[in-house]
């Protein structure tokens, strides 16, 4: 994406000058960028640069350093509720299937999404026309043999499908996901690649995290590197996703192949 294209998009999300600590530690400095409507973004980076912590400050899970030089909006507001988040941006982080106690079937997971808590009870309290995104949801991501079972007894892939339908009860046109395809094994990486995909054509922008080369997503037009919890780089994937690039990344040698807009990296073989 060009530099004049950005120019004529609308931002979503804006840090200036944002810092983050956690137990005293500096996670983030000096984060200065926009996200904006109509990109797809990547963000590659390795374990404990700041990945993580970067897209909990956008479900507001965590706060950055406050200061007269720092600005960060979301929505082009400084303060925003966080119903009115959720129904903005859906989300989907993979610690949350640890956080789901046993005997919670899928279906309380999926309600879970207007509620914010595992509770069968919300059930009947649900409106028809939530009722109606529900079993839609329920339908379109292939979920209706296992929609009563136990959710920690399914899957890493159709526990990934749960929680993709859990993120669009309110049909949100923006979803941020860390690391989705972790632990998927090579079929329902490559489904729920497919389902990433199918929404993308919906008109649904994706905000993602992978360490995994074979699932960036093909509709991807913008890629974020962060290392030591800096911003080192931002461009289109085929700037920035080569041999050179990412092996100053990862701090490994490693050849990196395109073929189509789906990559993969192996290592670099030295004489």
């Amino acid at each position: 994406m060009t530099t004049q294209s950005k120019k004529d998009l609308t931002s979503w999300a804006s840090l200036k000058n944002i810092n983050v600590c956690i137990d005293q530690k500096k996670i983030l400095s000096n984060i200065n960028i926009n996200l904006n409507y109509g990109e797809n973004i990547l963000i590659l980076g390795p374990n404990g640069s700041g990945k993580s912590t970067f897209l909990k400050l956008l479900n507001r899970s965590i706060y950055p350093i406050t200061s007269s030089h720092s600005s960060f909006k979301l929505f082009n507001k400084e303060n925003i509720n966080i119903w009115d988040l959720r129904r903005k941006i859906g989300f989907l982080f993979k610690e949350m299937e640890q956080r789901v106690s046993t005997k919670v079937n899928l279906y309380d997971l999926i309600i879970s999404g207007f509620s914010g808590t595992f509770n069968s009870r919300y059930s009947k309290l649900l409106s028809e026309i939530e009722k109606i995104k529900i079993n839609n949801l329920i339908s379109e991501w292939g979920l209706s043999n296992i929609i009563y079972e136990e959710f920690q007894s399914l899957s890493d892939g159709q526990k990934r499908r749960g929680l993709l339908a859990r993120a669009l009860v309110y049909e949100p046109k923006l979803l941020v996901l860390d690391e989705p395809f972790c632990n998927l094994d090579i079929k329902s990486n490559f489904i729920f690649n497919q389902n990433l995909s199918k929404l993308i054509n919906q008109s649904v922008n994706i905000l993602y995290v992978t360490h995994n080369l074979e699932s960036i997503l093909p509709e991807t037009n913008r890629v974020i590197l962060i290392k030591e919890g800096r911003i080192i780089n931002d461009g289109s994937p085929y700037e920035l996703i080569n041999s050179r690039i990412l092996s100053d990344l990862f701090n490994i040698k490693i050849k990196v192949i395109e073929q189509k807009g789906y990559w993969r990296m192996v290592p670099h073989k030295t004489k």
